[in-house]
């Protein structure tokens, strides 16, 4: 059963009792329409995937998508990204977490709504395994902008290279169609780590921001 029901299911969530078997598992807050998600499956058949989407459009069409291909390992639930990190996530117990392209909320007054903030990049940590890395894209401006600021300030980090954290890894929608349009994609990839130091105090493999040079055809 793709499909999560969580008023069937233990909390804090147990991998075995959701995939039936031991994997790594690698977290998608807000899975949209399912591209990168179920790219990602096929292409790791020996790791369980859990995708999280609030919008029940999108979260139907993905179980659907997954479904229809057969795609077996993957998890899918219905829930807000705060509920997933502050009530459902056991500690340590996430491989991989990809934030991709999460809503900008660009008017002043919607700030508060966004979704990378001190407080949920300290739980997104305490749901990492010891070495596990937190992916995250954005094509706003801005945004990246404070993105940057608080992965930089949070403590626990050392920073990854994003061109090569992210190499070899599907597209999203969104971000095909933005590749395509020239839009510059920022980048940012971290690893939980043991020391006690911020991100921006640790040795730093790569650059904290890449940006993507437009493709030169479509991607199908």
């Amino acid at each position: 059963m793709i499909e999560v029901d969580l008023n069937t299911v233990t909390c804090p969530l147990s991998w075995a009792e959701l995939f039936g078997r031991s994997t790594p598992v690698d977290v998608e807050i807000g899975a949209g329409k399912g591209r990168f998600l179920l790219q990602l499956a096929l292409d790791h058949p020996e790791r369980s995937f859990l995708g999280v989407e609030r919008a029940h459009k999108y979260h139907a069409m993905l179980c659907h998508r997954a479904g229809r291909r057969g795609v077996t390992n993957v998890r899918m639930l219905r829930t807000t990204a705060e509920d997933l990190l502050f009530r459902l996530l056991a500690p340590a117990s996430v491989a991989n977490l990809y934030v991709l392209f999460p809503d900008p909320w660009p008017k002043k007054r919607h700030h508060k709504r966004r979704l990378i903030t001190p407080e949920v990049v300290d739980a997104m940590r305490r749901a990492l395994e010891p070495g596990g890395r937190l992916f995250v894209k954005t094509d706003h401006p801005e945004y990246a902008g404070v993105i940057e600021d608080v992965l930089g300030r949070a403590s626990g980090w050392a920073v990854c290279d994003p061109a090569a954290a992210f190499s070899g890894l599907p597209l999203t929608g969104f971000e095909v169609k933005y590749i395509q349009e020239g839009r510059p994609i920022r980048a940012f990839v971290l690893e939980k780590s043991t020391d006690v130091g911020t991100a921006d105090q640790l040795p730093r493999p790569g650059r904290l921001i890449h940006t993507h040079e437009p493709l030169e055809e479509s991607t199908p």
